[in-house]
């Protein structure tokens, strides 16, 4: 199987500044004044069209399509996606897309607008959804919560890596927002890590995926195999993003094969020739890095 992943869109939409409040006007501002050059429309349209001259199976967007989760953002993620929105997709929400309350009460913004990408529900209570693909399961997880300002940090309940493990029986494929490794280089906050991912490794030990993909941190990595996670962890985020001496950007394409083995190919964005070209991979042990 053969799988593209990107992550942390955070796709440009304007935002009436009198229709925010709370939270969303301070994470708005940000944006507007920080973030928005660092994701320039034409990376996003090279990036839709490189991926659209790609051979693939599945495509994994781990969350981060918006900003604010402002309702008109939802809309105008989907139209940037529409050129490779199709059965393949496979998509999870990030924190951006749970930004605050509104968008998940009484009516969650996200499914609303991408829930024929989003798998089949396994669970009633908790998010767990999956989708079958060239004989591989792709499981989501949703790490996110509305939280107060300066807040990024996620969350996965026990019981739902219990859920999963007790109907997975073929190797998987593992999505979820949130890392549950890091570089030391990129350690994270309290404020912006899975605040129980110890919790959340050792439980799926009894029945580890190949793969767990995921965004957040805006910077590219992938972890190999070890003691604490015996599976690799692929993080893919800022796909749209420019880089900069703090954020090495892109996204990966993973081959798989039924044994579990995984070949990877990273692609950055040379804004120079504006392509995404082949590029070193950012590989490391377990030992290299915190859970």
């Amino acid at each position: 199987m053969k799988i593209v992943h990107i992550s942390d869109l955070h796709f440009p939409t304007r935002v009436p500044f009198f229709s925010l409040k709370g939270k969303s006007i301070i994470g708005y501002l940000n944006y507007a004044i920080r973030r928005q050059k660092k994701y320039p429309p034409v990376l996003i349209e090279t990036l839709i069209q490189t991926i659209k001259k790609l051979e693939y199976d599945v495509l994994v967007i781990s969350g981060d399509l918006t900003n604010v989760s402002h309702p008109s953002e939802f809309p105008r993620a989907k139209e940037w996606l529409a050129p490779i929105l199709d059965e393949r997709t496979f998509i999870i929400p990030g924190n951006h897309d749970r930004y605050k309350t509104e968008s998940v009460q009484p009516v969650p913004l996200f499914e609303k607008e991408f829930s024929q990408f989003l798998g089949e529900e396994v669970s009633q209570i908790n998010y767990l959804r999956k989708k079958e693909i060239a004989g591989f399961t792709l499981i989501g997880w949703d790490s996110n919560r509305p939280l107060p300002v300066a807040k990024a940090n996620g969350a996965v309940k026990p019981e739902i890596v219990s859920e999963t493990n007790a109907f997975v029986n073929k190797p998987y494929v593992l999505v979820c927002h949130h890392p549950l490794w890091n570089p030391k280089f990129q350690e994270e906050s309290k404020g912006h890590k899975m605040i129980n991912r110890m919790e959340v490794s050792e439980l799926l030990k009894q029945k580890p995926p190949v793969l767990y993909l995921h965004g957040h941190t805006h910077t590219n990595w992938i972890k190999r195999p070890g003691n604490k996670a015996p599976f690799y962890i692929v993080n893919s985020a800022s796909s749209t993003r420019l880089s900069d001496s703090r954020h090495i950007s892109g996204f990966h394409v993973i081959d798989l094969d039924k044994s579990g083995s995984a070949s990877f190919v990273r692609f950055s964005y040379h804004i120079e020739k504006n392509q995404f070209l082949e590029s070193p991979l950012l590989i490391y042990d377990e030992e290299d890095g915190v859970i």
